[in-house]
């Protein structure tokens, strides 16, 4: 007889895990005991070799990957630690589970497109909307029809949620402000139209069917744009419309809204750009020390402080299509919100920094030392907005002999940049990427890319990720030193990028992938320069650039081969880390 722990360490809360652990103590078949600590699952048992190596296989079918999964262990215990009581969770929102996907979800099954399919381990139907209940095949099949007819159909829309709609072609309202969203109908054909790692695929598989960013394949026919957003169906309507497409030789197709949350890859792990929250949802969380404010509202988190815990509630992001955190009276101060987030679970947080680079908030470097003092490093500048007042500082510059050369060479490009209006705010990453893609051609080389600063910035990011080796060209990111910050000289390092445009005119992925690795770089230099005055042991990563995934793994290479980072794998990069951060301001503005 041997006792036999089966754990699930996961970096938040799977509720899917914790309703498994209770299916298998409510099961007679089987004699266990489960428990969980802090995030990690667990069910034990005791027996037979035979016997256990049948839970074994059963306990592997049924717990399905998860994005939050840390690792899975099976280990030889003495004794067990787990009880007969049943795991309290969160309500499960998930629609359908691999037991009950291939009877619903297959054209060959029988019960296929019966959407209030009964299923014993998800136990989904009991979730299922009356609206999505009522719907039979035929509808279904109606619906794919007004599909093929018209080139788009809006799906069944549920109460007080934003309605979803299909269409061949992508959604020109997006365009501007975030990347095309696609579905995918047929899995096994992914390869065949996006370049993806075995890590994506793993999450797109995942519990929590999460929203990725890939590119296309190169010269791909149809797939033009420079990244998506992709998907995997996430509810049992959804995954029969895409089965009912994938028969009629669909892959792939455009969807404008989805629930799924969107994930971005930092320093290894899987962490939401923003926390979706759901109706009557609360979070909670263990803080060490009470906060200075009791309660604070942000974007759509009402935060409050409970005796030794922060508690959230989250409003419904259905009807919102913001996806970043909403302009607050804190936002100045959202880099230090986000290191107070990060330091929830510390005793007494110190020696410490953040790297915050955001695409909606002030992009910072805040450290605090030993003493707990906070203090601003780094800002990054506000960039002008068009293309007029860029083009005069940068002739205003010690750039413009070089400039001119530019404008010699490649007057098409010079002319773009003159065009060029940025939508604000312009003090980020992003926005420098979008005025640095006129200068690589992204216009003029690629028909397809339009002037708007989304699909600007993705330029560069896709041209880097296409880049196959690993030296680069090393572009200047010098810091300007104001009276109480360093800031960037943005046109000397256009300057550096048009030099290098000018030298190497056929490499633009290589220079794409230089600046990256460039930026990285500095960035790590100005942090070890920090360490020498203050020793920092930690650094927080936040912000919603880091869903530039390749700016991301470029900073966590470097910065993690001397400092420990910390990505706040507890709540997101953006949005309810910024809420929750709020209550250990020192001040409030108005």
């Amino acid at each position: 007889m041997k006792n036999i722990r089966f754990e699930f360490d996961c970096q938040r809360e799977v509720p899917f895990y914790g309703h498994l652990c209770n299916q298998y103590l409510l099961n007679d078949q089987y004699d266990v005991t489960i428990g969980q600590t802090g995030n990690n699952y667990f069910i034990e048992a005791k027996g037979e070799q035979p016997a256990l190596e049948q839970l074994a296989d059963a306990i592997a079918e049924d717990f399905l990957i998860s994005s939050w999964l840390i690792k899975p262990n099976i280990s030889l215990i003495e004794s067990p630690i787990g009880n007969n009581k049943l795991l309290q969770h969160t309500p499960l929102l998930q629609e359908y589970c691999q037991h009950c996907q291939p009877h619903f979800g297959d054209n060959q099954a029988k019960y296929f497109g019966q959407l209030d399919y009964v299923c014993p381990c998800c136990q989904a139907e009991k979730r299922l909307n009356k609206q999505h209940q009522a719907l039979g095949l035929l509808e279904l099949k109606l619906l794919v029809d007004d599909l093929e007819s018209k080139g788009y159909v809006d799906l069944p829309t549920l109460d007080g949620k934003q309605a979803i709609q299909l269409s061949y072609k992508p959604n020109n309202a997006m365009g501007a402000s975030e990347r095309q969203k696609l579905v995918i109908c047929n899995p096994n054909n992914l390869n065949a139209h996006f370049v993806v790692s075995d890590q994506q695929i793993l999450a797109l598989s995942s519990i929590e069917k999460p929203l990725i960013c890939s590119r296309a394949i190169d010269n791909h026919p149809r797939l033009t744009e420079p990244l998506y957003s992709l998907c995997f169906a996430n509810s049992r309507l959804l995954m029969v419309i895409c089965e009912l497409l994938r028969q009629r030789g669909v892959d792939w197709i455009y969807i404008n809204h989805t629930d799924n949350p969107q994930l971005a890859l930092v320093n290894a792990q899987w962490i939401p750009l923003k926390e979706t929250g759901h109706n009557n949802t609360t979070l909670s969380y263990q803080s060490d020390k009470a906060p200075l404010h009791d309660d604070a509202h942000l974007g759509q988190y009402d935060v409050h402080w409970v005796k030794d815990h922060i508690e959230v509630s989250a409003l419904s992001l259905a009807n919102s299509k913001n996806t970043e955190v909403a302009p607050v009276q804190e936002q100045h101060e959202a880099a230090t919100c986000a290191l107070h987030a990060a330091n929830l679970g510390v005793k007494k947080a110190k020696n410490c920094a953040v790297l915050y680079l955001s695409n909606s908030n002030k992009s910072r470097i805040v450290t605090m030392d030993s003493k707990q003092k906070l203090e601003l490093f780094f800002e990054f500048p506000t960039l002008p907005d068009n293309g007029y007042d860029i083009v005069h500082q940068i002739d205003s510059s010690p750039q413009k002999n070089l400039f001119d050369k530019f404008k010699l060479k490649y007057p098409e490009d010079y002319l773009a940049l003159l065009e060029l209006k940025l939508s604000g705010p312009t003090n980020n990453i992003q926005s420098l990427w979008a005025i640095a893609a006129i200068i690589l051609g992204a216009t003029t080389a690629d028909r397809n890319i339009s002037s708007n600063k989304v699909q600007l910035n993705d330029f560069v990011i896709a041209s880097a990720m296409r880049h196959k080796g690993s030296n680069a060209p090393r572009v200047d990111f010098p810091l300007t030193r104001g009276e109480a910050f360093r800031s960037l000289n943005w046109c000397k390092t256009l300057g550096s990028i048009i030099s290098f445009r000018l030298a190497e005119d056929g490499n633009i992925e290589k220079l794409a992938f230089g600046m990256h690795d460039s930026l990285a770089d500095f960035i790590c230099n100005w942090i070890e320069h920090l360490d020498q005055n203050i020793s920092i042991k930690s650094v927080v990563l936040a912000g919603s650039t880091f869903s530039n995934e390749l700016l991301g793994k470029r900073i966590s290479l470097r910065l993690g081969k001397n400092f420990a980072l910390n990505p706040n794998l507890q709540m997101d990069l953006e949005g309810l880390n910024i809420a929750v951060g709020s209550l250990f301001l020192k001040q409030r503005r108005h």
